[in-house]
C-alpha cells in the first residue's frame, strides 16, 4: 500500500469521525441519576433543558450568597455542545484537508509522470 493511499484512509477515517461526533446526541446528567438530551453539535436543541429549569422551583428564586445550590440546566447543555463541537468540527475539517490534500497530490503527480 503506498504512502498516498495510506494518507487518504487516514484522512477518511479522521472526516467521518468528526462526522459522526457532531451527529451523535449531546447529553447532560440531571442530578437524579438521569441524563438532560441537549442536541447534537449540529442542531443544539435546548428544549429539554429549559423544561427542566421550569420543574426546578429553586433555580427561578434569587439566591442569597449561593446558600441553594442552583442548576441551569440550559448553560450547562449550551457548554457539551459548545464543547463538542469545539474538538469535532476540526477532526472533520483536517480529515477533509488531508484526504482532500492526498487526493490533489496525487493526481497532480499522474499528470506530470511520463511512464
Amino acid at each position: 500500500m503506498s504512502v498516498r493511499r495510506v494518507v487518504l484512509l487516514v484522512g477518511a477515517v479522521l472526516l467521518v469521525a468528526g462526522v459522526i461526533a457532531m451527529l451523535v446526541p449531546v447529553s447532560t446528567p440531571d442530578g437524579n441519576g438521569g441524563s438532560i438530551g441537549c442536541g447534537n453539535a449540529i442542531s443544539a436543541d435546548l428544549s429539554s433543558a429549559r423544561a427542566a429549569n421550569d420543574k426546578n422551583v429553586v433555580a427561578n428564586v434569587p439566591i442569597l450568597n449561593q446558600l441553594v445550590p442552583h442548576t441551569d440546566f440550559v448553560a450547562q447543555c449550551q457548554s457539551a455542545v459548545s464543547s463538542r463541537r469545539s474538538w469535532s468540527i476540526p477532526l472533520a475539517v483536517v480529515g477533509l484537508l488531508v484526504a482532500g490534500g492526498s487526493l490533489l497530490v496525487g493526481s497532480r503527480r499522474g499528470v506530470g509522470s511520463t511512464s
